[in-house]
């Protein structure tokens, strides 16, 4: 009785055991199962929040670099050669259009002039001398006193006579246009910027003086090429320039079409009017170009936009299933980014922290009451 009765409390504590030990190897099986269930369910769901694309216009500014220049800036020389005798400007010196800027030795064209009007006037004299010929042997032959042939002859002797003037009086223009240029005029009202010559040197074609155009200034801008929009004429931009304490305003008004091949920029140009005349050519100044995406243009919240390798995507969303999208990326403000293709207006895209964790073929939940809205600033501001 006694081995019989330790037999039944073995039994009762082996049976306590069990009761309040795990689960069964079955129990425990299926219980794994079904966690890896629910834990694949919410990796496969993700809950984002969504936007529509909407047309709009984002309108920004962009920092560029460039200098103060004159419209026009000519190197002066002389149409004539000869010795600088004198030297009537300085740098710094103003000047009106037409005002003498230096003078070349004019002896040389006098006595050319002299020469030719010489000439013009002995083949005047000869002109009129075959004149008279033709005419008197023109009687004789009505006469019969004189042959066709001689007639003939001193018609031809007349008709060079009278080229030989005409000769003479082109060479008389030119000695006379060769001696007024001996005295070299300002082409347009400047400032003389550079004196290159001095009085004695030989003049030439080489320049003497350097002239800048008075009052017309402008900047030259240098644009990157790879700005993500084109700056057009009409763009209002701001200049700064040391020694003013506020920027200019100008717009655009001129457009290069090249783009270097060394620094991939254009230049683009813009009047600078500086009322206190403190600016000067040459001048470094940094300016800040309004950029505008022009027509209205696909735009997104920048959130939506996820950069990878270089290239921007978004993701696009069809019915619970997004897809990775490559997009070109325009301009940009502090919230919105223009798309200039990839997406369309409509199209409904994921935006927000999600982005950057989403792999495409990714199924999403959209968070209620955020999902599906347009882009807060698709409309144009």
């Amino acid at each position: 009785m006694m081995r019989f009765s330790r037999w039944i409390t073995l039994l009762g504590i082996l049976w306590l055991a069990a009761c309040s030990g795990s689960d069964s190897p079955v129990e425990e099986a299926a219980g794994a199962a079904g966690s890896q269930s629910v834990s694949g369910v919410s990796a496969a769901v993700d809950r984002v929040e969504t936007q529509r694309v909407a047309l709009g216009e984002i309108r920004t500014s962009m920092a560029a670099s460039g200098a103060v220049r004159a419209r026009r800036v000519t190197e002066i020389g002389a149409e004539v050669s000869g010795r600088l005798i004198e030297v009537l400007v300085d740098v710094g010196d103003a000047v009106e259009e037409g005002d003498p800027l230096f003078r070349i030795d004019a002896r040389p064209y006098e006595l050319g002039l002299a020469e030719a009007r010489a000439g013009l006037a002995l083949a005047r004299a000869e002109s009129e001398n075959a004149r008279h010929e033709v005419d008197r042997v023109s009687k004789l032959i009505e006469q019969s006193a004189a042959s066709e042939q001689h007639f003939d002859q001193l018609q031809t002797a007349a008709a060079v006579a009278r080229a030989q003037v005409e000769q003479m009086e082109a060479r008389v223009a030119r000695a006379e246009r060769d001696l007024e240029c001996t005295l070299v005029r300002a082409p347009y009202a400047g400032s003389v910027v550079e004196r290159r010559a001095h009085e004695g040197a030989m003049a030439g074609p080489a320049p003497i003086l350097v002239l800048q155009e008075t009052g017309a200034l402008e900047a030259v801008l240098a644009i990157p090429d790879a700005w993500p929009a084109p700056v057009r004429t009409g763009a209002e931009v701001r200049l700064y320039v040391e020694g003013l304490g506020e920027p200019l305003l100008t717009r655009i008004d001129r457009v290069s079409d090249r783009v270097d091949p060394e620094t991939h920029t254009y230049e683009v140009r813009g009047p600078v009017d500086d009322p206190s005349r403190t600016v000067k050519a040459g001048s470094y100044l940094r300016a800040e170009v309004e950029m505008g995406s022009g027509a209205p243009a696909p735009i997104v919240d920048r959130s939506a936009i996820l950069t990878r390798d270089g290239r921007s995507y978004v993701f696009r969303v069809s019915g619970d299933i997004v897809e990775r999208v490559a997009v070109r990326v325009g301009i940009m403000d502090e919230n919105r980014a223009q798309i200039l293709s990839g997406v369309a207006s409509g199209d409904e895209v994921v935006r927000g922290d999600a982005v950057g964790r989403l792999e495409s073929g990714a199924r999403i939940e959209r968070i209620e009451g955020v999902s599906a809205r347009s882009a807060r600033a698709g409309a144009t501001p």
